[in-house]
C-alpha cells in the first residue's frame, strides 16, 4: 500500500515566544483593541454585495440579523463588554435560540443531518463535523470568501495547525482556535474528608491504591460513591482510559509502526483491559450506578452534596458550578486536585485538554444558506481578530483592563462576570482563550492548574495527545463516516453491556468476532492509512504563566 507523502509540523519555541500573547482554549491575541487595528478590509461593503469596496467595522450598512444557536449558560448579558462589541461590530446582531446543554448536542446533530443550519452554529467535535457533513453542501466554506477575512489569514501564519481542519480539496468549513501552550484543563479530585473517614490518610499513588481506596469508602459507609462520575459513561471511560494509558477510539496511530490499527484487534491497545476495569467497578458498586443515564444537573447536585471520594472534570467546575462558591471562598469539604495515579508500566498519565499543535473539541460552522454570505465571513473574522480576541479575555481597555509593558494586566476588583469579561459567545465558542492560565480566584481552580502544570513541567506526568491529524478526501471522508456510524452504535451497545454486568467479559472473543463481521476492518483501515497524514511534533512545550 503506498502512502501519500506526510507533512512535519513543527511549533518552535521561537514561533511560541513570538506569540505568547496567544493562547488559551484557542488563542489570543494582545493588541490593544481599538478601531482602527480591527477593522478589516476585503472586497465588499454592504450586505449581499461583493462590488461596492472593503467590508469596514463598525459596519454601517443596512441591519442585518444573523440566526444563532447554542446551549444555555453562556449568553451575553448587556454589559460593559457585551455593549463594547456591538459598538464595534455595527448594523450586525446575531439572535442565538439558546437549550440546555444536555439538548444540545442532540439539537445540534439533527441540524447537521437535516441540512437546514442556522447562520452560526457552535459545534463539538468540528473534526468530525467537517469530514462528516462538508460534502453535504450545507456548510459555508470559509476558503470561498477567505478575501473578507485578512484576520484569519494572518492568524494562520502563524499556526499553520488551524488547517488541520481542512479537507484534501483545499475546503475551510470550520473556524477553530489555537493556543500556543499545553494546558490540562481536567483533573482528578479527591475528597480528604471522606477519604480519611475511610482510614485512608493520603491520595492513592497507584491506579491498585486509587481502587483500594474506593473499596475502603464503599465499606466504610455504603452511601458514598467511590467514583461519582460526570456527565456519561463515555467521560468516565475516557479519565480511566487516560489512567491507564489505552486507546479511546476504535482506530489509531500507532507511532512504532508508522500506521493506523484497530483497537478491538490488537492486544496492546488495552481497549479490553479498560472495559474489564469499568465492569469490575461497576460490579462493585464503585462507581454511580447511574452513570449511564446521569444528566448534568443531576451530576452536579449530586456532587454538591459531598457524598464522594474521587471525581473527573474540569478544574474550576467545583467551585463555580457545583458549589457555587464566590472567589477565595473555602469550599464546605475538603476537596484537593489530585496528581493522576500512576498504571502498571509505573508511569502516570494525563490527557492534554488543550495543545498548542491540536484541533480543539469546540469550532463554529456556519450556513452556506446565509443570505448574506460575505458579511458572515466578515464577521467571523472579527471574531478571530485581535479585538475580538482581547476584548473576550480582557474586557475594555482602561474599564476592565490596563496595557503594562505591552501586556494586558486586569484591573483590581475588577468582576469579569458583571463586566461581561470572557462571555461573547462566538468567541467563546471558537476558543479563544485567556493567555494566562489563572483560576480567576478561585482556590481549588488555581491549584489544579498548578498541580498539572508543575507535573506536566518536571515530567512527573505523562501527557496524553493525538500524535497525528488525518486528511481525508470528499470522499473517503463519508465512506469511514458511513462505517464508523455503524461501528459506533454497535460496539457503544455492546460495551455497556459488558460495563453493567450484562454481558460476561468471557465473551470478548466473540464479541471482537462480531466486530469484525460487521464492518469492513480493513477498508476502514485502508481509508486512513491512505489519507494524508500530518504527524504533531512530539516535544511539547509547557509554559507556567
Amino acid at each position: 500500500m503506498k502512502r501519500k507523502p506526510k507533512a512535519i509540523i513543527s511549533l518552535l519555541l521561537a514561533v511560541l515566544m513570538m506569540a505568547t500573547v496567544l493562547a488559551g482554549c484557542g488563542g489570543t491575541a494582545s493588541s490593544t483593541p481599538s478601531q482602527s487595528t480591527a477593522a478589516s478590509s476585503a472586497s465588499g461593503s454592504s450586505a449581499g454585495d461583493d462590488s461596492a469596496g472593503p467590508i469596514e467595522f463598525p459596519y454601517t450598512g443596512e441591519e442585518v440579523v444573523f440566526k444563532g444557536f447554542g446551549y444555555d449558560g453562556l449568553a451575553q448579558e448587556d454589559t460593559v463588554v457585551s455593549r463594547a462589541w456591538q459598538e464595534h461590530i455595527g448594523n450586525i446582531k446575531v439572535e442565538y435560540e439558546f437549550i440546555p446543554y444536555n439538548d444540545f448536542l442532540t439539537k445540534m446533530d439533527i441540524y447537521l443531518a437535516s441540512g437546514d443550519i442556522p447562520d452560526i452554529l457552535p459545534v463539538y467535535d468540528p473534526k468530525t463535523v467537517v469530514n462528516t457533513y462538508g460534502a453535504s453542501g450545507a456548510l459555508l466554506d470559509f476558503n470561498q470568501y477567505i478575501d473578507y477575512m485578512p484576520n484569519l489569514q494572518e492568524y494562520r501564519k502563524t499556526y499553520p495547525n488551524m488547517d488541520y481542519l481542512n479537507t484534501a480539496e483545499g475546503n475551510r468549513y470550520a473556524i477553530v482556535g489555537v493556543q500556543p501552550i499545553d494546558y490540562a484543563g481536567e483533573s482528578w479530585f479527591v475528597n480528604m474528608d471522606e477519604l480519611k473517614k475511610a482510614g485512608v490518610e493520603k491520595a492513592p499513588e497507584t491506579v491498585d491504591e486509587l481502587l483500594a481506596a474506593m473499596r475502603a469508602v464503599k465499606e466504610k459507609d455504603s452511601a458514598v460513591t467511590p467514583f461519582l462520575s460526570y456527565w456519561n459513561i463515555s467521560y468516565a471511560m475516557g479519565a480511566f482510559a487516560n489512567l491507564i494509558n489505552a486507546q479511546t477510539s476504535a482506530v489509531y496511530y500507532d507511532t512504532e509502526d508508522d500506521t493506523y490499527k484497530f483497537a478491538y484487534n490488537e492486544e496492546s491497545s488495552k481497549r479490553k483491559e479498560l472495559i474489564q476495569l469499568m465492569a469490575d467497578m461497576y460490579a462493585e458498586g464503585l462507581v454511580n450506578r447511574e452513570i449511564a443515564t446521569l444528566s448534568d444537573e443531576q451530576a452536579k447536585a449530586l456532587l454538591a452534596q459531598g457524598q464522594w471520594a474521587f471525581t473527573y472534570l474540569y478544574g474550576n467546575s467545583l467551585e463555580k458550578e457545583v458549589f457555587k462558591v464566590d472567589r477565595g471562598e473555602e469550599l464546605p469539604f475538603d476537596i484537593q486536585p489530585m496528581t493522576p495515579p500512576a498504571a502498571s508500566d509505573g508511569k502516570r498519565y494525563l490527557s492534554i485538554a488543550y495543545q498548542h499543535d491540536n484541533v480543539p473539541g469546540w469550532g463554529i460552522v456556519c450556513s452556506s444558506q446565509t443570505e448574506h454570505p460575505e458579511l458572515l465571513a466578515a464577521y467571523m473574522d472579527q471574531v478571530v481578530s485581535p479585538f475580538g480576541r482581547d476584548i473576550f479575555n480582557y474586557g475594555v481597555e482602561g474599564v476592565t483592563y490596563d496595557i503594562v509593558d505591552g501586556k494586558p494586566v486586569m484591573k483590581e476588583g475588577i468582576d469579569k462576570a458583571e463586566m461581561g469579561v470572557s462571555t461573547q459567545y462566538e468567541v467563546w465558542m471558537v476558543g479563544m482563550g485567556p493567555n494566562e492560565r489563572n483560576g480567576d480566584g478561585y482556590l481549588l481552580s488555581q491549584a489544579s492548574i498548578d498541580l498539572s502544570t508543575e507535573n506536566f513541567n518536571s515530567g512527573n506526568v505523562d501527557a496524553v495527545w493525538p500524535p497525528v491529524h488525518t486528511l481525508f478526501s470528499t470522499e473517503a471522508g463519508e465512506q469511514k463516516a458511513n462505517i464508523e456510524n455503524t461501528l459506533k452504535t454497535y460496539v457503544d451497545e455492546q460495551e455497556a453491556m459488558f460495563i453493567y454486568g450484562q454481558r460476561s467479559m468471557s465473551e470478548w472473543d466473540a464479541f471482537v468476532e462480531e466486530v469484525n463481521n460487521l464492518i469492513d476492518v480493513q477498508e476502514l483501515l485502508n481509508l486512513y492509512n491512505n489519507a494524508e497524514t500530518i504527524l504533531r511534533d512530539s516535544p511539547r512545550v509547557f509554559q507556567a504563566s
